[in-house]
């Protein structure tokens, strides 16, 4: 019974599985990959509109209704193809060009008067499955192999009336085959990418985010905050005389130390704060709020420190920017209020430390 519990959770955590358009289309920006991406998908689309545009080649022989349908795929295909050589995509844009891709798909392989072609045709919902695969949620993915499925059964079925049986039969669980195997396999690689991802953006002992993550993190926060009459506060807490620490009880008690301050961090910080280790014995702490909140927070932060039972104390500067109106990139502005609680944490340092100051 346990067992078949365990089974119906996970697939009920695949079934919600929350969309990948923004962590993938992040992930692509922070190495410098998504350029190339675009260059990709619009090879792709370009490549698929040479397929509608050769339909069109017996365009006397053909009916209206296949004509029309040649005509809008190839001007959807190279609509999409300049889309891709000019910008990245929203999600929603993301979402409405795939499941057009994939109804367009259907729609052409049930119009093709030859059941070979047909049959070719439901093999191209492999690539849309692949794309959701990477991009986006399993819903989207059930509902791109179910298409497959039904034009792979009509396809097959017409194939049947004019050849035989078994390579209807063949012609179906090749088609079955492609769009499983090729979706999930780039959904396993995605999955992986992930996992990669995740740790290469953490700090391997307190597994918080390491400066790297931090950036892509409070990028994030920006973005998604889109301007809104807000603040964006940064808080840069250094442990004092940590050295003291380690060469009195042992790196073992140091690392201690940083973990106790780490889950305080968790603990104390808004569960959206972007949390970091930047390196040593210094944290940072990435906030949205409504006024200028870094005060609040760095004294909270600096008195629980204190009360720890690990004979520590931190400097702490703060800074914080409202983000109505800014026009720097989010990397800029994070650089600058790095520098400013930086400086404020040194004035709190120079001044015999467990205090705050601010930017």
């Amino acid at each position: 019974m346990r067992g078949v519990h365990h089974q119906v959770s996970r697939i009920q955590r695949w079934w919600n599985e929350s969309d990948r358009f923004h962590w993938t289309s992040q992930f692509l920006a922070q190495r410098g990959y998504r350029r190339s991406t675009q260059h990709v998908m619009a090879i792709v689309a370009a490549c698929s509109t040479m397929v509608a545009v050769s339909s069109l080649g017996g365009a006397r022989s053909q009916s209206p209704a296949m004509l029309a349908i040649g005509v809008f795929g190839a001007v959807f295909t190279a609509g999409m193809t300049v889309f891709w050589l000019r910008r990245w995509p929203t999600r929603r844009q993301s979402e409405v060009m795939i499941v057009g891709g994939t109804l367009f798909i259907a729609v052409w392989s049930f119009a093709q008067p030859t059941s070979a072609v047909a049959v070719l045709a439901c093999t191209a919902t492999a690539v849309t499955g692949g794309y959701i695969a990477f991009f986006h949620n399993t819903r989207l993915l059930l509902f791109n192999f179910a298409v497959a499925v039904v034009i792979a059964a009509s396809a097959s079925w017409r194939l049947a009336g004019t050849t035989d049986v078994a390579t209807a039969l063949g012609a179906f669980w090749l088609i079955w085959f492609l769009n499983l195997s090729v979706p999930l396999a780039i959904r396993g690689m995605s999955q992986a990418l992930g996992t990669y991802a995740a740790w290469s953006d953490a700090d391997p002992l307190t597994g918080l985010l390491n400066r790297r993550g931090f950036a892509g993190a409070v990028t994030q926060l920006v973005a998604n905050a889109g301007g809104a009459d807000g603040h964006l506060s940064l808080v840069m807490v250094d442990l004092d005389d940590f050295k003291r620490v380690n060469d009195t009880h042992g790196h073992a008690a140091g690392d201690r130390a940083l973990l106790a301050v780490a889950e305080l961090l968790r603990h104390h910080c808004p569960s959206s704060a972007a949390i970091c280790r930047a390196g040593g014995e210094e944290f940072l702490i990435a906030v949205l709020s409504h006024s200028e909140g870094a005060g609040d927070l760095a004294t909270r932060l600096c008195r629980a420190i204190a009360a720890l039972p690990h004979d520590v104390t931190a400097s702490i500067g703060a800074g914080s920017v409202p983000l109505d109106g800014f026009d720097i990139e989010p990397r800029t502005l994070i650089d600058e209020l790095v520098a400013v609680a930086d400086a404020a944490m040194y004035v709190a340092k120079r001044n015999g430390g467990n205090q705050i100051r601010l930017g």
